[in-house]
């Protein structure tokens, strides 16, 4: 990182000073916003600078310049405030790149780019997202979770998917993700246009999740019985609904047991929204992901 850097003009403690403070403000005058504490520090230290980009074309990707100056970049200021209510943190100019793409800081001192297929996370620090850039190291793309895990074994019925979401709530709760005590059953019918006969939330009882097992298969079907139609005639879907006082990244995570689709095998999704793609739980979906990968039998794909 430091010798692309050093090549800009960069250096240990260096402080753009005045400069960088009249391009703070000028940026917020014009773009609006506010500046925090890791987007001072960024582009104070960084402001002014051109970084080229490597000679040899890019170790992965192809290298690109850059320019550091948030004035660059504040007209990309209500996209980047729409990007950072969708990520849960707030987002400053801070330059742009030789193809025109906007980069931005965010609360955490992370640089993020602006450009073709949406959001990227080049780095997890200003300076090293700036070498990356320019050196070609391929960034992280950041869209919103969702992975598919086929059910294990047959048949794939009501019991099937009660197991199968046990397992999720199981695998939600020890990675921290958050601890539910329900499962919530949506039943629609396939014939005609496929009305839904039940949807309800049944608390899981007392003790571990395998006592819960049989009282919750039990408990669903005398709801669909009531309802008048069989398990094999309608599409299940169970989910795990998340739990009060879940807030931030973890209250967007979604997990689902799907059976009896006619387009779709049995299935295990996780899903959750763009503000999950990146931090801590980015990385305790990837853990979540991982156990349901083991469960289900299946190689954990991208």
């Amino acid at each position: 990182m430091h010798d692309v850097l050093t090549k800009a003009g960069w250096r240990q403690g260096r402080d753009a000073g005045d400069a960088a403070m009249l391009a703070i403000l000028t940026t917020v005058t014009v773009g609006g916003g506010s500046v925090f504490p890791a987007a001072e520090r960024a582009v104070r230290e960084f402001h002014g600078l051109r970084v080229p980009p490597a000679q040899d074309g890019g170790r992965e990707v192809a290298a690109t310049g850059c320019v550091v100056d948030p004035r660059e970049a504040r007209f990309a200021s209500p996209q980047l405030d729409r990007l950072g209510a969708e990520l849960g943190v707030r987002l400053f100019p801070f330059g742009r790149t030789d193809t025109d793409a906007p980069l931005a800081v965010d609360e955490e001192g992370r640089l993020l780019m602006l450009g073709t297929g949406g959001p990227w996370l080049l780095g997890r620090t200003a300076g090293e997202g700036l070498a990356a850039l320019a050196e070609g190291i391929a960034p992280t793309r950041l869209r919103a979770p969702r992975r598919r895990f086929p059910l294990p074994g047959a048949p794939a019925d009501l019991a099937a998917a009660v197991r199968a979401a046990l397992v999720a709530v199981y695998v939600l709760h020890s990675n921290g993700v958050y601890g539910a005590r329900a499962v919530r059953l949506r039943a629609t019918t396939l014939r005609g246009i496929g009305v839904v006969a039940v949807d309800e939330v049944f608390p899981l009882g007392p003790g571990s999740l395998e006592s819960s097992t049989e009282p919750l298969i039990a408990a669903m079907t005398g709801r669909l019985d009531a309802a008048g139609v069989r398990a094999g005639g309608c599409e299940l879907t169970l989910t795990i609904p998340v739990p009060r006082g879940t807030e931030g990244p973890p209250a967007t995570v979604e997990c689902a047991v799907t059976v009896g689709n006619p387009a779709e095998g049995p299935a295990l999704t996780l899903s959750a929204g763009l503000s999950a793609s990146l931090g801590p739980t980015a990385t305790v979906l990837d853990a979540c992901a991982e156990a349901f990968a083991a469960w289900s039998g299946t190689p954990l794909g991208p």
